[in-house]
C-alpha cells in the first residue's frame, strides 16, 4: 500500500525537527575540578545554570565538554571584589594559581537576576 505524499512530507519534517532539536548547544562531556588529591567531576552540565564546586574550591579545572566555560572565584558565579573571571576554552585546562575557583558557568549563560 503506497503512503500518500503529504504523510511522507509530514513525517520527514517531523524527523528533521527532532534531529535539529538534538543539536542544541548543550554541553556534552565533563568538567573536572581538582584540589590537591581530591577531584570532582560533573558530567554534561546544564547550559542555563551556575555550577558550584565544593565549598573549599578547586585549584585546577579540566574542561572536556564541547562548549567553553567561565570560571569564577566566588560561589554562585560571583566574584569577590577585584577578582577576575577566567575563560576556559573547549578541551583545555587551567591550574596552579593561588586563588581557588568556586563556581563556573557555560558561555552564554546569564544569571536571571541580571536580566532586566
Amino acid at each position: 500500500m503506497p503512503i500518500p505524499r503529504s504523510l511522507t512530507a509530514l513525517l520527514g519534517a517531523a524527523l528533521l525537527l527532532l534531529t535539529l532539536a538534538g543539536c542544541a548547544d548543550e554541553p556534552v562531556g565533563t568538567i573536572t575540578g581538582i584540589n590537591g588529591t581530591v577531584s570532582e567531576t560533573l558530567s554534561s552540565p546544564f547550559h542555563d545554570a551556575c555550577h558550584n564546586f565544593s565549598p573549599l574550591g578547586v585549584d585546577s579545572v579540566i574542561n572536556r565538554t564541547l562548549t567553553d566555560v567561565v570560571l569564577h572565584h566566588g560561589p554562585d558565579c560571583d566574584n569577590p571584589q577585584g577578582a577576575a573571571t577566567y575563560y576556559l576554552a573547549t578541551d583545555s585546562s587551567v591550574g596552579g594559581g593561588a586563588a581557588k575557583w568556586r563556581s563556573f558557568s557555560i558561555v552564554g549563560w546569564r544569571d536571571p537576576a541580571e536580566i532586566d
